[in-house]
């Protein structure tokens, strides 16, 4: 895979994680240890740290302290969280990057559904669980089966279209 195209990103699971961040670019130090080898003027000195850091690297990656995904791996992560409140880190990049962007709805299709007195519940088949937040009827009963469109609505809600019917409002709960 072509460097352009991996990401690389600090697995943030504890406080000692974070400083293995360089400061100045955000980079994790193995990867940019890796990256300064470059500077090295003697040809021999830096394939000596080319292979020094890339095996530092690698291990750094089997123990877990750095991870690599492509973009078609970020989008998918992006996606499998849409409408899950989660806490500011820069996983994913930050506002500047140009990586993948910010998804706006997903698609999916009915798993099953349950209404209960606080509205119908909703699975869809990607897993993901969704309860009715307003007091709006489903134009169309949500059926097994049938389509269904999650959209970003306004100030941070989501509107569920079931079978291109008008969307109520919803919020993601699994």
């Amino acid at each position: 895979m072509r460097l352009g195209y991996i990401a690389l990103f600090t697995a943030v699971m504890t406080g000692p994680a974070v400083a293995k961040q360089t400061e100045a670019s955000g980079r994790a130090q193995a990867f940019q240890r890796l990256v300064d080898c470059r500077a090295i003027k003697e040809t021999a000195d830096r394939l000596a740290c080319y292979d020094r850091e890339v095996a530092s690297l690698d291990a750094a990656e089997k123990a877990k302290d750095v991870v690599i995904v492509d973009k078609e791996q970020i989008r998918d992560a992006k996606r499998s969280l849409f409408g899950l409140t989660l806490p500011h880190i820069r996983l994913f990049g930050d506002a500047n990057d140009k990586g993948p962007a910010e998804v706006a709805q997903i698609e999916s299709k009915i798993a099953s559904s349950r209404e209960g007195v606080e509205g119908w519940t909703i699975r869809l088949e990607d897993g993901s669980v969704w309860q009715q937040t307003d007091t709006g009827p489903f134009y169309r009963s949500p059926k097994p089966g049938l389509d269904v469109v999650v959209k970003r609505g306004a100030l941070g809600s989501f509107v569920m279209r079931v079978a291109g019917s008008p969307g109520v409002k919803v919020k993601r709960i699994l």
